[in-house]
C-alpha cells in the first residue's frame, strides 16, 4: 500500500497512517518503520522497550537525534546534515517512506515528522495513536533481539528549513503582529507552571484526540481551534515546554487543513532562559472548551 505526499490540489496533509495502513507496510522494501519511544523522565530506556518488543521490522531513533549538538537553548532542532546523517543510519534514503510511532503521550515521533517535513522530507508520516493504539488493533509484535543492521545508505538530500519553524525572533514578531499563539503543554506540565508567554492560549493535545488517543475528525479539529481563535488560514505559532507536543498539535492542525501553523522550538525552555516574564492564564486569552 502506497503512500504518497499531499498534492498542492489541497491544503489538507497527509501526515497519518492507521493502523490498518501500517499493517499493510510491514516488509515493504521502501518502507522504514521508526520506533521514537522517549518516556518522560528516563528517555534512554525507549530502546529496552524497542528491544523487548515493537513493530515488525522497526529500527530506533532517540528524541536526541533531533535535537542540535551543543548548549541549549537556543535552537533545539537539528540542521538537515546532522538529522539526514541519523537517517541514513536507519538505512532512510531519498525514496524511503518513513512512518514513526511513539508511546502517544511524548510525541516524539510527531517531532521527528516535523522536522523531516521542515527540512523537505515530504514521505514521512506519524501513526495515528502511536504504539497503544497497534497494540489494541491486534498488530503483530516482535520481540526479543532483532536481526536488523544498519547498510552503507547515502543520506536523503534535507536541505532547507521551511516556514514549519519559528525562531525567537519570529515569535516576537508574530506576538507584536498580536496573531494568535497557542500553549500545548501536557497537563501534567501546566499544572507546574500555569503561565503562559503573553498572548498565548491554550491549545493541549488532548483537545484534538478521542478518548483512545486517535486524532478527532478533521472538521472537529478545525473547531477546536477556532474556539482558540485560530482559522485554517491564520498564521499561528504552537510552543510547549521542549518542542515535543507542540509538533504534534502542528502535526494534528496540519491534517485538519490549518495551513498556517509555525512551531516555536525553543518554547518555554529559550523564553525563560532570556529572563522573559510569563503571564498568568487569567491574564491570557482563556481556554477553548474541549
Amino acid at each position: 500500500m502506497p503512500l504518497t505526499p499531499s498534492t498542492g490540489r489541497s491544503t489538507v496533509e497527509k501526515l497519518l497512517v492507521s493502523c490498518d495502513e501500517l499493517a499493510g507496510l510491514i516488509g515493504a522494501p521502501s518502507v522504514r518503520i521508526v520506533d521514537t519511544r522517549w518516556p518522560v523522565g528516563d528517555g534512554p530506556a525507549g530502546h529496552t522497550l524497542y528491544r523487548r518488543s515493537r513493530v515488525p521490522g522497526a529500527v530506533y531513533l532517540g528524541f536526541d537525534a533531533t535535537q542540535a549538538p551543543g548548549p541549549q537553548p537556543p535552537g533545539r532542532a537539528a540542521d538537515p546534515a546532522t538529522l539526514a546523517a541519523a537517517l541514513a543510519g536507519l538505512d532512510v534514503g531519498t525514496g524511503t517512506t518513513v512512518v514513526a510511532y511513539d508511546d502517544n503521550h511524548q510525541f516524539t515521533a510527531a517531532r521527528l515528522v516535523w522536522l523531516m517535513r521542515a527540512h523537505g522530507f515530504e514521505r514521512s508520516f506519524r501513526l495515528d495513536g502511536g504504539w497503544p493504539a497497534w497494540l489494541r488493533s491486534g498488530g503483530f509484535v516482535e520481540t526479543g533481539p532483532t536481526s536488523w543492521r544498519p547498510r552503507v545508505t547515502r543520506p536523503p538530500l534535507l536541505s532547507r528549513t521551511g516556514s514549519a519553524i519559528a525562531g525567537l525572533d519570529d515569535l516576537l514578531a508574530h506576538q507584536a503582529a498580536g496573531l494568535p499563539i497557542a500553549d500545548c503543554r501536557r497537563d501534567s506540565s501546566w499544572a507546574e507552571q500555569p503561565q503562559l508567554i503573553p498572548g498565548a492560549t491554550r491549545l493541549p493535545m488532548r483537545m484534538l484526540v478521542d478518548s483512545s488517543g486517535l486524532h478527532l475528525p478533521p472538521s472537529r479539529i478545525r473547531s477546536a481551534a477556532a474556539a482558540a481563535g485560530i482559522g485554517v488560514d491564520t498564521p499561528v505559532v504552537v510552543y510547549c515546554g521542549a518542542a515535543i507536543s507542540a509538533p504534534a498539535v502542528w502535526l494534528a492542525l496540519r491534517s485538519a487543513g490549518v495551513t498556517g501553523v509555525r512551531v516555536y522550538d525553543g518554547s518555554i525552555t529559550e523564553w525563560i532562559a532570556g529572563g522573559r516574564p510569563l503571564t498568568p492564564a487569567a491574564a491570557g486569552r482563556p481556554d477553548p472548551d474541549p
